[in-house]
């Protein structure tokens, strides 16, 4: 019975241990002392930031489909790595005094990453509109002028009609002085605001580092494929395995897409099965949309995924529509916002953020007791190594911190909402970076906001029509929380430690990736905007959001905060189940993730059938097996990616309709 525990303890560990079908010898001598972070890598990555975020506003803005931030492993990043690793081995060929090194190809992923979630689909291509929507589409009717106008910060938004009107219109550029000058204020403080908003998250990222990379050794599966393209002996690209993975998923994306411009081809159906419209009897009928869709790249980034987590993901998603079901039969459904999962869900991230930072308690213990003390004997913690100093890093903090608070004061916000409006938006964001550090999901969205939690304890009466209207603008940042760049920043600091880059100077890289991103996203909206004018939904439907909370106060509404109890009190249940009984299999940020039902509805057939594949080839042949087939499931992301992408491109400079390996 001992004998079978420990076997099984093994195959738990090698399950859930970073999926490397390399040697750690291997790795050890691939790995240079060489710094990563260089002036050339840095200049590399700001001249490909602009290229980057103009692919993302001009597809997001002409066709909204196949968006490469709502997906975790960013696919416009990976296409241009893939582009740099074949020029880097030609160099290494013919000029190797030039060649880059992987910290340096890492430095360069690392900045379009952080500014390509900063281009996302919910933040920057967010936040333009709305700087201009609540003047440009109120009317009498919607009476937004009377409701507030007047709490609109002037240097947060624009009303300048006479840069507006060709905005929205189309047929213009903005490269005139009027259109320049009309933008240029709310450009520059949200310039300012934004980079102060990553700046806290990497001083945050600082203090968890340590416990979450080194300590208690998470798996970080998104990170694994950039870190395998780069390693410099190219052995990826070697791989008969992974050419197999790119041929199928490649030659998957390359038969559908000619099947689109030329419907008489035959196609490979991946995604058009959905069971949910045969169940059309109650309770049953609760189940809702129901598809069957196989994405490669959904395939292979399961595999990457602890075994129990992609079972997690995919077993809570029937948890949730077993809820559904269960409810309709007993007639909950009655109740308006049953099963109030967005609430189940907030309560969720709010506790796991908690019981994460519980969980290294005693290393915060020892990081607090550093800042105060310093280092006094061998015993202390020794922050030498960190990217930056932690008293350094406590003093950022506080510091972004107090201007955040002193910017949304200044826009209108009361102290009291603000400092509860920062706490929640800033816990959130620890959950989903652990999630992501620690499940790996091919894709992750929430509506868990600081705005949905606010309303639904207070109710909007007790809130200032001053607070509603800045909460309304900083929904902007935090509308779905696919594209939230503290997750980018904590798997950079993974990417240093993996290669041996100097990850102090990464935080230089990062803040600089920030700020030009921010720049180079306004530049790139505004530039496809004047040209083929922008139709927004993304701004107004906040606008009507504030709307309707300043016209119709509510009070605290019970059964929302009910649920959002009863989501904390399970996921801190499934939490502590975990901890009682090792081999619990059920994940709570599993119940989390999958609480997103058209997301996650998209992606759990592929999820299911990697853990299936992956449940197997341990079975069969252990870890040796399971590290063997590795390559091909890296090999259908980059096929996906890659054939998928370029069907993107050519719809992007010919207009024409392509097929959509995403959407």
């Amino acid at each position: 019975m001992a004998c079978q525990k420990l076997c099984t303890l093994a195959k738990y560990n090698a399950t859930n241990s970073k999926p490397n079908f390399c040697m750690p010898e291997a790795t050890l001598k691939n790995q240079s002392p060489h710094p990563g972070v260089t002036f050339r890598a840095i200049a590399l990555g700001l001249l490909l930031i602009p290229v980057n975020t103009y692919f993302i506003m001009a597809n997001h803005l002409k066709f909204w489909s196949t968006l490469p931030t709502t997906m975790s492993l960013i696919y416009n990043v990976i296409i241009t790595l893939m582009v740099l690793v074949p020029f880097n081995l030609l160099l290494k060929r013919f000029l190797p005094k030039f060649a880059f090194r992987q910290g340096e190809l890492l430095t360069v992923f690392v900045m379009l990453s952080l500014s390509s979630a900063i281009a996302g689909h919910d933040m920057m291509q967010t936040v333009i509109p709305t700087i201009s929507d609540g003047f440009w589409f109120a009317t009498p009717e919607n009476e937004w002028k009377q409701l507030f106008w007047r709490y609109l910060p002037p240097w947060l938004t624009s009303n300048d009609e006479a840069s507006l009107k060709l905005f929205y219109d189309g047929e213009s550029t903005l490269y005139t002085k009027v259109h320049l000058l009309g933008w240029l204020r709310p450009i520059l403080w949200w310039t300012v605001f934004l980079t102060v908003l990553i700046w806290v998250m990497i001083c945050l990222d600082v203090f968890i580092r340590r416990q979450w990379i080194e300590h208690e050794r998470l798996s970080y599966p998104i990170v694994q494929l950039p870190l395998e393209m780069t390693r410099l002996d190219g052995r990826l690209f070697k791989s008969k395995m992974m050419w197999l993975g790119f041929a199928i998923a490649g030659g998957i994306n390359l038969i559908n897409g000619i099947h689109v411009l030329f419907p008489e081809f035959p196609e490979i159906p991946v995604r058009h099965a959905e069971i949910g419209q045969y169940f059309t009897q109650k309770p049953w009928s609760s189940i809702g949309w129901t598809p069957i869709y196989i994405r490669s790249f959904a395939v292979g980034l399961a595999y990457l995924m602890p075994l129990e987590m992609s079972f997690s993901v995919w077993f809570f998603y029937w948890f949730w529509k077993a809820e559904r079901i269960l409810g309709s039969a007993l007639g909950l459904d009655i109740l308006p916002g049953f099963p109030y999962d967005w609430q189940q869900i907030m309560g969720g991230y709010l506790v796991l953020s908690c019981l994460a930072i519980w969980g290294g308690r005693r290393y915060f213990f020892a990081v607090f007791r550093h800042i105060f003390r310093g280092y006094r004997s061998p015993g202390d913690i020794n922050d030498s190594g960190e990217p930056m100093r932690y008293r350094w890093a406590a003093l950022g903090l506080v510091g972004g911190l107090g201007f955040l608070y002193l910017f949304s004061h200044r826009g209108g916000m009361a102290l009291w909402t603000i400092a509860l409006y920062f706490l929640i938006y800033y816990l959130l964001s620890m959950s989903l970076t652990r999630i992501r550090a620690e499940v790996g999901p091919p894709t992750i969205r929430t509506y868990a906001t600081p705005h949905g939690i606010l309303t639904d304890i207070f109710g909007t009466r007790i809130l200032s029509h001053g607070s509603l209207t800045m909460m309304r603008l900083y929904l902007t940042f935090n509308r779905g929380s696919r594209a939230n760049p503290m997750p980018h920043t904590l798997e950079g600091f993974k990417l240093a430690e993996e290669s041996g880059m100097r990850s102090g100077r990464l935080i230089i890289a990062m803040m600089f990736a920030a700020v030009v991103g921010i720049l180079a996203s306004f530049w790139a909206y505004l530039l496809v905007g004047y040209n083929i004018g922008v139709v927004s939904d993304l701004g107004t439907g906040g606008y009507n959001l504030l709307q309707n909370w300043i016209s119709h106060p509510t009070e605290t509404d019970v059964a929302a905060v009910t649920f959002i109890g009863i989501g904390a009190f399970f996921t801190g249940f499934l939490w502590w189940l975990r901890t009682v009984f090792p081999f619990w299999p059920f994940h709570p940020a599993g119940y989390l993730v999958a609480g997103e039902k058209s997301t996650i509805g998209r992606l759990w057939f592929s999820i299911f059938l990697s853990w299936s594949i992956k449940t197997i080839l341990l079975k069969v042949g252990g870890i040796r097996l399971y590290r063997k087939a590795y390559p091909l499931f890296l090999g259908l992301i980059l096929g996906e990616f890659m054939i998928g992408g370029i069907w993107v491109l050519i719809r992007l400079f010919t207009g024409l309709q392509m097929y959509s390996f995403y959407r």
